[in-house]
């Protein structure tokens, strides 16, 4: 019986303890992230393939735009950088280049990238 009662005291602290940590508070509710938004226009003569920091997300085709969501770690701002590819029939291989967005995002920012390459 006294087995009994030491282990529903000892459950019963338990308990308490975790319902009344909250987690919002707790040092894991810093580390979450948060999400910015790029906004890519196609201005170009060709389809490219595009890439949001090392990531792979696609191809945007010819005068289509599209919005994307990029996650922040640690709710830290940070300047996204898109590597864009494209065949160009000139060339055998396929040219790629790098843009920035013009400052660091922060979370719910958005910044905006147009892709005017030509021949």
């Amino acid at each position: 019986m006294k087995k009994l009662f030491g282990l529903l005291i000892a459950f019963a602290l338990l308990s308490a303890i975790f319902y009344y940590s909250d987690v919002n508070n707790s040092v894991a509710a810093d580390k979450a992230g948060c999400e910015a938004y790029i906004y890519i226009a196609n201005n170009s003569m060709f389809e490219c393939d595009l890439s949001i920091d090392g990531v792979g997300i696609g191809t945007l085709l010819v005068g289509k735009n599209k919005t994307y969501k990029v996650e922040l770690l640690n709710d830290t701002p940070k300047k996204i950088k898109v590597k864009i590819s494209y065949l160009n029939p000139d060339y055998i291989e396929p040219k790629s280049y790098y843009l920035l967005t013009k400052t660091k995002l922060e979370c719910g920012q958005s910044d905006s990238m147009y892709i005017a390459h030509t021949n």
